[in-house]
């Protein structure tokens, strides 16, 4: 053999434990990606009442209740993303209002402890928002 084709074979070698190293490469790395999407559904799974974004609504509140004062209320429940009481053009409350949590759990754990909760005299009403209403759902 001449130098040449020593040469030729060491590369077709080389190019062939590359190719190799390349599947084996992708195949780690497939299988990591792969774990990591396990693990992330089976957190998912597991957290699945801590999904972001409920929505309790609120009926019956005094009117003088403010946005703080519900804010206030609702974070002995967990994480507060916004507590909002609704009112009409001449700046009065409507006696309803809404709280959004961070997550589910802590949103049925103020359903739970609110309704029929009474507030300067009046039963106040909570109600878990389905997420398919629309927010307007209780205008007169």
């Amino acid at each position: 053999m001449s130098k040449q084709d020593d040469i030729i074979e060491i590369n077709l070698d080389e190019k062939i434990q590359q190719g190799k190293r390349n599947k084996q490469n992708f195949r780690k790395g497939f299988q990591e990606k792969k774990q990591k999407l396990q693990a992330f559904f089976n957190d998912k799974q597991r957290n699945d009442n801590r999904n972001p974004g409920a929505i309790v609504d609120i009926t019956n509140l005094h009117y003088s209740v403010t946005n703080d004062e519900l804010k206030e209320l609702a974070q002995q429940f967990g994480k507060v993303r916004r507590a909002q009481v609704e009112w009409d053009k001449m700046g009065r409350s409507q006696e309803q209002g809404y709280i959004e949590f961070f997550y589910v759990s802590d949103a049925k754990k103020a359903v739970e402890s609110l309704n029929n909760t009474t507030i300067e005299s009046l039963p106040m009403k909570a109600q878990l928002r389905d997420s398919t209403m629309r927010r307007g759902m209780f205008k007169r």
